[in-house]
């Protein structure tokens, strides 16, 4: 089953009580704007520092915190938007599986594709939630670890893994870095696509021309593939969309360069 929901068929399943739709975009643009009956939640501005068993330990209770609070646990069917899609509808569909869940969807082309369907648009009500640290509370039932990559599994990845890298070029070669980091380049061995050449006007890419990006970028379905960007959103856009493609074993690196910059005893390169 397609991970990507189309508006026409999201408007004829919006009036079916086991579907919710989350609105993924600020609080304002909910207000101003959303699908009827969708709740707010913020997935993007999360991240965690270090992916280490106290780091894995509060994104699982950050994630069952904002489902719970947000009514994600109630319904059969989650549908995650935002205004087209991009990097925060994909992690909350990520955020959703990697609680355990199935069935959850990405709408593809965000609520501008459901506009331009004809489907209605409503101010929004209700608070506004977030995915946010929850360290210190006692321990939630692991999630599925499997999607999730360490620092060990990047460093020492085995022979029949791929490190991906989905940030821009300039990211990868080290001409340009982040405020934050005080390291730029890549991880050694990573191979690259820029993950907004997986979409095009605001949807993904057929699945068949993303399998032909994935595989001129030198990645294999049967291989695992660890994918990073520079603190795990991007890094969620190659998720869905390697997983549309047909990649079975496809995790995230969490941390991702965001973390790996911070420690000078890890290796990097830099240049084209």
């Amino acid at each position: 089953m397609s991970r990507l929901l189309q508006a026409a068929e999201a408007i004829a399943r919006a009036g079916d009580e086991g579907v919710l739709f989350v609105d993924v975009r600020g609080h304002e643009a909910f207000r101003a704007g959303t699908i009827p009956g969708a709740v707010q939640l913020n997935v993007y501005d999360y991240f965690i520092p270090h992916s280490d068993a106290a780091g894995f330990a509060d994104l699982e209770a950050a994630v069952a915190a904002a489902f719970a609070a947000s009514g994600i646990d109630a319904a059969r069917t989650v549908v995650f938007f935002e205004e087209h899609t991009g990097m925060a509808s994909p992690r909350g569909l990520w955020f959703h599986e990697l609680a355990g869940r199935t069935g959850g969807h990405v709408l593809d082309g965000g609520i501008a594709a459901w506009r331009s369907a004809g489907g209605l648009v409503v101010p929004g009500t209700g608070p506004a939630h977030a995915v946010a640290s929850r360290t210190g509370l006692p321990p939630v039932a692991p999630m599925r670890r499997e999607l999730l990559a360490a620092v060990t599994d990047v460093l020492h990845p085995g022979a029949k893994v791929d490190i991906f890298d989905v940030r821009r070029a300039t990211e990868f070669s080290g001409s340009f870095a982040h405020a934050c980091c005080s390291r730029a380049g890549r991880i050694p061995g990573a191979k690259f696509l820029f993950y907004e050449d997986l979409l095009s006007a605001g949807r993904y890419k057929p699945a068949g021309e993303m399998a032909r990006l994935f595989a001129a970028a030198g990645l294999s379905p049967r291989r695992t593939v660890i994918t990073y960007c520079h603190r795990g959103a991007r890094a969620a856009t190659a998720y869905v969309a390697l997983r549309e493609a047909g990649y079975d074993d496809v995790r995230i690196f969490v941390g991702s360069w965001h973390e790996w910059a911070a420690r000078p005893d890890l290796p990097l390169l830099t240049g084209a």
